[in-house]
């Protein structure tokens, strides 16, 4: 057994967990917005992962947070968008679609001259290539294994016990990453809680401290299961070391610059992304944020020095 790979009895205890999870059902709303991923990338598409906030809450209030699985990124992009996908995974696209309701019919008119709502998604484009090498310890920074390792539905997959098992190998790459940096946690709780405050540090996210915390509530089980797990595999193991110091201020310096990245080659396909940035600032922080004139006409130009002032005043972290 390789260090830090979980034995046979404890990837069993974690892929169940992660299993029950990923075949939960999604709710008509996410399955409305998979359908409209469909009509727009094809049949490239293997399976989409949901995950998120949303689904945490279990509302499709907001916007839907779906990363979409293709087998062929010129298929679903197109050369130019596959170029720009394969340089800065992922490629981030806004969809809308409309879900029908049981009820009055007092809702905003949707699909096929029924009644219905309006979802909306933030739609992530990534190759198979990419989610296995991402949930790898191949991968640097914790973008994917820091994400696939929380709770998710898989949807859409003719067959999802592969990607059941890329979800195990992200919460063992995340365990490996995340284990040495901590100071030796005393249960499965205050793992979860310290590995994904490093794994959101290592981003700009406007989400407060108490986000990981949350996180780990919302799904008792999972984290319990996963999280002992966890420590019978890597118990023993030195903490808080100098070399796993160095490694996660280096991941935090590297993914900041990646999230700015990833935000300005957003601009270019996420219709009303600056809009939406806005809206997820003053969700999390409370402040308004107001968008300039000359931020809109030449948002690659002029969104830095906006950029810059929330990042003084603690919008992003």
């Amino acid at each position: 057994m390789s260090p830090g790979h979980f034995d046979a009895i404890q990837r069993t205890r974690v892929r169940d967990a992660v299993r029950a999870e990923a075949l939960r059902p999604a709710p008509p709303e996410v399955t409305a917005l998979v359908e409209a991923a469909r009509e727009r990338f094809g049949d490239a598409i293997v399976a989409v992962l949901y995950y998120g906030s949303c689904r945490q809450r279990g509302t499709a209030e907001g916007i839907i947070d779906l990363h979409v699985l293709v087998d062929d990124l010129d298929a679903a992009l197109g050369p130019w968008g596959a170029w720009w996908c394969r340089l800065l995974p992922p490629s981030v696209f806004y969809l809308e679609t409309g879900a029908g309701t049981a009820g009055d019919g007092t809702g905003e008119e949707g699909v096929a001259g029924g009644h219905g709502v309006t979802v909306r998604g933030k739609v992530a484009v990534l190759s198979l290539r990419q989610f296995r090498r991402g949930v790898s310890r191949a991968a640097f920074h914790s973008y994917f294994w820091g994400r696939y390792a929380q709770p998710l539905t898989i949807v859409g997959a003719a067959d999802p016990e592969p990607l059941v098992d890329g979800l195990v190998e992200a919460v063992e790459t995340l365990a490996w990453r995340a284990w040495p940096r901590l100071g030796g946690p005393a249960g499965a709780v205050d793992y979860w809680t310290g590995a994904l405050r490093l794994s959101y540090r290592a981003e700009l996210r406007p989400e407060g401290h108490d986000r990981p915390a949350a996180l780990v509530a919302a799904y008792p089980a999972y984290f319990r299961a996963t999280g002992e797990a966890v420590l019978a595999t890597h118990v023993g193991r030195p903490t808080n070391t100098a070399r796993a110091r160095a490694d996660w201020a280096l991941r935090g310096a590297w993914g900041k610059l990646l999230s700015l990245l990833r935000l300005l080659k957003g601009l270019a396909t996420f219709e009303g992304g600056l809009d939406y940035v806005a809206w997820k600032l003053e969700r999390h922080t409370g402040r308004h944020v107001e968008i300039p004139p000359r931020v809109r006409r030449h948002p690659w130009l002029y969104v830095w020095p906006l950029v810059w002032r929330h990042w003084r005043e603690g919008s992003f972290r």
